[in-house]
This record gives structure tokens, sequence and C-alpha cells, in this order.
């Protein structure tokens, strides 16, 4: 039987136990970056190098212009030999813009804006200027106690 899948639009916002921990206490500092000129196989080398699930695209500004996800990189696979797909740009493969959030901000609020918006990762900012990334991946390792 074949069934619909669920909408993706924006969901509800779920309310989090606030322990007055900041984003800012949990997140990464230093932004793991490419250019939008980098391509794919390069990206592919800092997230196995670095164990990350992601790479902010940084244009020549210093100014984030986007994210290239791990499923960004499966999906530019899709119809391509692992060569063209190795060969793609950065900019060709990247999810647009950037879903940011302040240092200061609650981390209550951020995994918040986190289920809203059915993401993985928030780039943390200061001052507007990209200075880390709030993941998921952080939150868990938080509930757990690592």
């Amino acid at each position: 039987m074949s069934v619909p899948l669920p909408s993706i639009a924006e969901g509800e916002p779920i309310t989090i136990a606030d322990d007055g921990t900041r984003v800012r206490d949990l997140m990464h500092r230093g932004i793991i970056s490419c250019t939008p000129d980098d391509n794919v196989g390069t990206v592919a080398k800092i997230m196995v190098d670095k164990e990350i699930h992601a790479v902010v695209v940084m244009d020549a500004d210093g100014r984030a212009v986007g994210v290239v996800s791990q499923t960004d990189m499966v999906l530019a696979r899709q119809g391509r030999t692992p060569e063209q797909a190795r060969t793609m740009l950065a900019r060709e493969v990247m999810t647009p813009g950037c879903a940011t959030c302040d240092a200061d901000m609650l981390l209550s609020d951020a995994v918040s804006l986190l289920t809203a918006r059915r993401m993985h990762r928030l780039v943390v900012t200061e001052n507007e200027q990209p200075v880390g990334v709030i993941s998921m991946t952080d939150v868990v390792r938080k509930i757990i106690g690592e």
C-alpha cells in the first residue's frame, strides 16, 4: 500500500525544559567551512577528516552563504558517476542561506527553532558574525550527559 508522506512544512515548536543553558555553553566554536568554488570531493574530505555532518559555505567577504550537508552530498551523487559528483562545486549542491542564532540565545529557544524548522544545525553568531555551530548532536550529548 502506498501512503503519502507527512508534510515537511514548518512544524509546531515544541516546549523544551529550560535550565538556563545558553547556546554559547554548548556550541562548537569556530566555523569549518569551504568556498562556493570548492568541489564536492574537497568538501567530502573536510567532512570525513573533521568528523562532521555539514560544512558552512563562506564567500570571499566572510559571509556564510549556505551549507553543504551529508544529504546534499548524497543528492549530488544521484544520476551521476562518483567522479562527476566529486567535481561538482559546493555552490551547485549547497542549501543556500544559513539559519542562525545568537550565542546568547537560550538553548531551549534554539532547540525550538531547530525542531520547528526540522533542521539539524544553526550557525551561531556574535555581533552578526559567524563564530560557531550548534547541532542537534550537541543537544543529544547534553541530554545523555557525555
